[in-house]
């Protein structure tokens, strides 16, 4: 039997704003150069998918496994803030 390949994703970690905390959402593409998850129409954002939750003090509530690695770069960002990530599907 052989071992099936893991597909990783090449996407962006967005954090959105809130009021009481952030949700932190994996979207599985890139941002385009001067392109910010705000641009990006609500049509289009149901392919985002909920990696992680943040409380008022931005401390990680929840976060979901495939995403564990880049608990140091999600906790303690403000809402707004997105950057480049992978991670495993």
């Amino acid at each position: 039997m052989r071992n099936s390949p893991v597909d990783t994703v090449d996407g962006t970690i967005y954090i959105a704003p809130g009021n009481s905390g952030c949700r932190v959402y994996a979207i599985p593409y890139p941002m385009r150069p001067g392109q910010s998850p705000r641009d990006i129409d609500c049509r289009y954002q149901q392919d985002w998918r909920l990696a992680a939750q943040l409380d008022h003090q931005l401390n990680i509530i929840t976060l979901d496994t495939p995403f564990r690695h880049l608990r140091r770069d999600i906790e303690g960002q403000m809402g707004g803030t997105f950057f480049a990530a992978q991670w495993q599907v």
